[in-house]
């Protein structure tokens, strides 16, 4: 399948800075141009966070199917656009601001440049006028954060959140490992390389040293429930999270279905692409063993990573 659209200012010079190498832990961003009138400089951005902004624009070009890039013809707006205002980056159409689904005007923090210019992207290159979330994924997450933070209850928002991903935790993809003899070993020895260095990482960092339960196909199917105190910590950590973060952390969660490849990714601690194949590791084996099905795999594939990508996005800061 072959999905093409013009690149606009915002790809082009984005697909070019992030070609630039990493020096070190971490690098200052070349400057970013936006129809030659808007430049910021993202300072000591960790060549991981970089690498992110590329990967989404990267997807946001691809998105429109078809034999190139058409602007819809009757919509009712010209120029999508940024209006910089004391309470943070405004998006707006034409003069009109776009408008959450509690009708708040959608205004991006200050600090998250990248996020507001990747969300006129986004409008910039609309396949049509039926407008979906999954048109606009980077849109519809940011509406979806200033809801959270502008609901009338805050801290019972982010807890009924944290609440409903929580059972993510007793079926994490990341907690449940397959027999020896799969694929002659090599998925149980995959599973071991990436989900234990992982694992490892959330005991530590946020159960306070307490062990995860896991599935050992070895041992057969059973079931892989989490202890109180360890739920209790998860439950902790996830009301921790700001509006933008915890709207981060609810889609790497249902997107990858892992709990802990979402707190690894809202931590900024793994790549999107890195991500995106360690949660689908026995589909990439079943692919490799009977065939990759046009068409079904790699258009989940793509939307698994856009839906990370978009995700990985919205907590980058300048």
């Amino acid at each position: 399948m072959t999905s093409r659209i013009a690149k606009t200012p915002l790809v082009t010079t984005l697909m070019a800075a992030a070609r630039t190498p990493a020096m070190g832990r971490s690098m200052t961003c070349s400057t970013l141009v936006h129809s030659g009138i808007w430049m910021t400089n993202i300072a000591a951005c960790s060549s991981r966070g970089y690498a992110t902004v590329l990967d989404t624009a990267n997807l946001l070009r691809k998105s429109n199917t078809g034999t190139g890039f058409k602007r819809p013809t009757k919509r009712f707006w010209e120029k999508a656009n940024i209006k910089t205002t004391e309470d943070g980056h405004q998006i707006n159409l034409d003069i009109r601001p776009v408008r959450t689904s509690t009708g708040h005007p959608l205004i991006v923090p200050h600090n998250k440049t990248a996020l507001a210019h990747l969300i006129v992207q986004e409008w910039a290159t609309l396949p049509s006028l039926q407008i979906k979330p999954q048109s606009l994924p980077l849109t519809s997450l940011a509406a979806r954060a200033i809801d959270i933070a502008k609901s009338e209850d805050v801290k019972a928002t982010k807890e009924a959140i944290a609440k409903t991903l929580l059972p993510y935790l007793d079926t994490d993809t990341m907690l449940i490992f397959a027999p020896s003899e799969e694929y002659n070993g090599a998925l149980r020895k995959e599973q071991e390389e990436s989900y234990r260095p992982i694992i490892a990482w959330a005991e530590e960092q946020v159960f306070h040293g307490e062990r995860l339960n896991f599935s050992d196909g070895d041992k057969g199917l059973r079931g892989n429930m989490q202890s109180d105190s360890i739920k209790a910590s998860a439950t902790e950590w996830a009301n921790s999270l700001d509006a933008w973060q915890l709207t981060a952390f609810e889609r790497a969660v249902l997107g990858g279905k892992s709990y802990l490849g979402g707190m690894k990714l809202v931590n900024q601690k793994i790549s999107t692409s890195d991500l995106a194949q360690v949660v689908t590791l026995e589909v990439l084996h079943q692919m490799k063993r009977w065939g990759e099905v046009e068409d079904s795999h790699d258009v989940d594939w793509a939307d698994l990573r856009r839906q990370i990508g978009s995700a990985a996005v919205l907590i980058i800061t300048d």
